[in-house]
């Protein structure tokens, strides 16, 4: 059942990982490192505002995937509608507020405003920025259709959607030299045409969801409990921005060069992020189904698999940082220089460490979601997203080591010691947390 649904969201997501992997590689060679960093900036501030549709995505997710395991679809399609409805809403509040923040933004992340990385930067973030309300829809519409047991038509759309990236990837910085800003409007055209595909299979009548009689609406009597489960994603993906933003600021003590190291490393991480993400979203309909239909046993089935199957993977990423750092690198760094490249090598080894733990974290997260355990969650995202991170940015003392080596493993730091404390603490109290009652209570 998990390898069901993590094969075709595995898929989707890394079509998505070939695309930015494509994606990088033309910015990287018609635009310099700048504009591969101005992507990894984008994909720090974005975390803020996708963190609101996550909210949606993961607490409306389990709601729709219970009601359908306990055979109430009417309560579901009401769900749906009430989370793309709040998406759309939210959406548009960004894209009208985009003009008149964006500036204020980009000044805040990348400092000086004469500079390449600047105007790189304010190009993508700019036209990123005015595509959010599709972003967010493409993320409701997605997880609920996976959640009504059609994981493969989610898969579907996501490989669509990036064969149109990269042929507009084309077009629009390679033959019509747009730069970032070509790059940034291709990717929200795929999305929109993603959008559109979805859109098509819930009208065929498939599945249990339905656009015929589909209305907005902002009233829903379970909206507490949406919250309930969805308000520990909004607390990672805010907690774990505002922890890459600290990483970002301690960086730029040291100067642009520095930055713009962090842009491409944190841009690799993002795609093996993918990896470990595809597991949470395979574990989350299949526990929230199974709870619907009151079988505890398969829902600690999954979650004892994808621990390890993610702990394993894990691995497998923290050897590759190490083993072939210069190939990734040189992915994303063009014809910049071989010092430039040796400081990114030596950096990516040691930020990837935290892929040791990321996704059995991801995994704990989204079981306490599942059954509703909401403050163990929320403490779970905070220590590993912002709260332990700062511990070896500004805390460490000199005599330690090279502080710059400590920025780099700020994140590992926080992840391990995250597990740790949550982990101790659930396993601690096992009837609270594991036991039938706790499950479908």
């Amino acid at each position: 059942m998990f390898f069901k649904y993590y094969i075709p969201i595995l898929t989707s997501l890394l079509s998505i990982t070939l695309y930015q992997v494509i994606d990088g590689a033309i910015l990287a060679n018609y635009v310099g490192k700048e504009g591969v960093a101005a992507v990894g900036m984008f994909g720090t501030i974005i975390t803020i505002f996708i963190a609101f549709g996550l909210t949606l995505v993961i607490g409306g997710g389990i709601l729709i995937g219970k009601n359908i395991g306990a055979g109430n679809y009417t309560k579901a399609q009401e769900i749906f509608q009430f989370t793309t409805t709040l998406a759309i809403v939210f959406g548009l509040i960004i894209l009208l507020l985009t003009p008149f923040t964006i500036h204020y933004i980009v000044s805040y992340l990348v400092g000086n405003s004469e500079s390449e990385l600047f105007d790189n930067t304010l190009d993508y973030m700019f036209w990123g920025f005015m595509w959010i309300p599709i972003f967010l829809l493409r993320m409701i519409l997605g997880n609920a259709i996976s959640h009504d047991g059609a994981p493969k038509v989610t898969r579907n759309a996501s490989v669509f959607g990036v064969a149109v990236n990269i042929i507009l990837d084309v077009l629009l910085i390679i033959v019509f030299p747009f730069g970032t800003a070509g790059a940034s409007i291709a990717t929200g055209v795929s999305v929109l045409l993603s959008v559109c595909y979805l859109v098509f299979y819930i009208n065929k009548e498939n599945g249990h969801l339905r656009i015929r009689n589909y209305r907005f609406t902002l009233k829903l009597k379970e909206w507490k409990a949406l919250l309930n489960y969805g308000i520990p994603s909004f607390v990672s993906e805010i907690s774990f921005s505002i922890g890459l933003l600290l990483i970002n600021i301690r960086l730029a003590q040291f100067g642009a060069v520095f930055v713009s190291v962090f842009g491409i490393v944190n841009y690799l991480s993002f795609i093996f992020l993918r990896l470990f993400t595809s597991a949470m979203i395979s574990t989350l309909p299949i526990m929230s189904f199974n709870i619907g239909a009151k079988l505890p046993k398969r829902v600690l089935g999954v979650l004892k698999f994808s621990l390890v199957f993610t702990f394993g993977l894990g691995i497998v990423v923290v050897a590759l940082g190490f083993l072939i750092p210069e190939f990734l690198v040189s992915l994303f760094s063009g014809s910049e220089s071989e010092e430039f490249k040796h400081m990114a090598s030596a950096s990516l080894g040691l930020f990837f460490l935290f892929f040791i733990v990321a996704g059995p974290n991801y995994i704990l997260g989204a079981y306490l979601q599942s059954i509703g355990k909401l403050v163990p969650s929320i403490v779970l995202n905070l220590l590993k997203g912002c709260v332990l991170i700062s511990i070896p940015l500004f805390l460490i003392p000199d005599y330690l080591g090279d502080e710059k080596e400590w920025i780099w493993l700020s994140r590992t730091f926080a992840e391990v010691t995250a597990f740790i404390v949550v982990g101790f603490y659930v396993l601690n109290r096992r009837d609270a947390f594991f036991s039938h009652q706790a499950i479908l209570k």
